[in-house]
């Protein structure tokens, strides 16, 4: 058996898939963002009329999703964020980084009460409605959270970053706030959807903003504490902005799989030393969208060649056909 063949039969069995966010299901269905996010029923057409439209144009169907269509800013939302819902972009923070201006506002903030938050009522209404429709299908529900840091950042700006070092007790307050509300919400749908297991996954894209050597003070308690609170074996972790040398500390986690997004200082081989299963991402901007199908297979081959095992990509409004079509292809070469 020659060496070239047992190479070209290793980087076989490539798993693969492709995301595709509710923005660009509108854009195939032709259906507006903001009445997604509002609207069951736009979102069951937006649903239906997108999934065939990948099926008639590149052969791939995406698959059936039923859900109550929250954001992951509800948690943020909850402390006092103004969602914007528009017809062509996805749903936005009008007062991003500026709901707390004032560190002394971290003081009077308390942790939020799902009950009290008008769009939990409207999503439990919903599931209720979803799950008459299609008494036999899952139907997903979302506690609309993103993890600690990023909704510290969300509400307060890049200034927290700044308090972790000048009033780290007020960091700490901030954070133990918004890891209650994280889970108070997760809670809450627990006693709706009456599913109290599973895996449990926290996405914290701003974590990696904060230097390694804090982690231990400022990231890793609250992850460990929603992990523990929520009583799970199956830790999942999605992170954007790490480094390499966070990854000593991301091992601490015990984690049973990472997905590292769209991180720009990671390769497969940094990946790799963590031991955690995880996904690759073909770069959404860098490759799908402002790249070539030659570029789409470079980049796939690139990283089956540095041993990524999984394989995935996001996609954006906009992204040419031509470059959906060569991820299928290349994908299909490696499964």
């Amino acid at each position: 058996m020659s060496e070239k063949y047992v190479q070209e039969k290793d980087m076989r069995g490539i798993r693969w898939s492709i995301a595709i966010p509710p923005e660009v299901k509108c854009e195939y269905a032709g259906t507006s963002i903001g009445e997604y996010f509002q609207d069951i029923e736009v979102m069951l057409e937006t649903e239906e009329v997108s999934r065939q439209k990948f099926v008639d144009l590149y052969q791939y169907d995406p698959g059936e999703y039923l859900y109550v269509p929250l954001t992951a800013y509800e948690g943020v939302a909850a402390l006092g964020a103004q969602l914007v819902f528009t017809d062509e972009h996805e749903v936005m923070i009008h007062n991003q980084g500026n709901i707390l201006l004032s560190i002394d506002q971290i003081n009077t903030l308390k942790p939020a009460d799902p009950s009290k938050y008008p769009r939990f009522d409207w999503a439990i209404e919903a599931y209720g409605e979803l799950k008459k429709k299609f008494p036999n299908k899952p139907i997903g529900l979302s506690a609309g959270q993103e993890g600690p840091v990023t909704t510290a950042v969300l509400l307060r700006g890049t200034q927290f970053f700044l308090d972790c070092y000048d009033a780290p007790e007020l960091a700490h307050k901030l954070l133990n706030v918004v890891t209650e509300t994280f889970l108070r919400f997760n809670l809450a749908v627990r006693k709706v959807t009456g599913q109290n297991s599973g895996a449990v996954g926290i996405a914290d894209d701003h974590a990696g903003n904060l230097t390694p050597k804090m982690w231990d003070e400022f990231v890793l308690p609250y992850y460990e504490r929603i992990y523990s609170e929520l009583g799970t074996r199956t830790r999942v972790m999605h992170t954007e902005l790490v480094r390499r040398e966070h990854l000593a500390y991301l091992k601490k986690l015990k984690l049973a799989l990472i997905d590292f997004g769209e991180d720009q200082y990671l390769t497969v081989k940094d990946a790799l030393t963590l031991g955690v299963p995880f996904s690759w991402h073909i770069k959404t901007c860098q490759v799908m969208l402002m790249g070539n199908p030659d570029l789409v297979k470079q980049s796939y081959e690139q990283a089956v060649t540095e041993g990524a095992k999984a394989i995935l990509t996001e996609l954006c409004v906009g992204v040419p056909p031509e470059n959906i079509r060569a991820f299928i292809e290349i994908a299909k070469r490696y499964e």
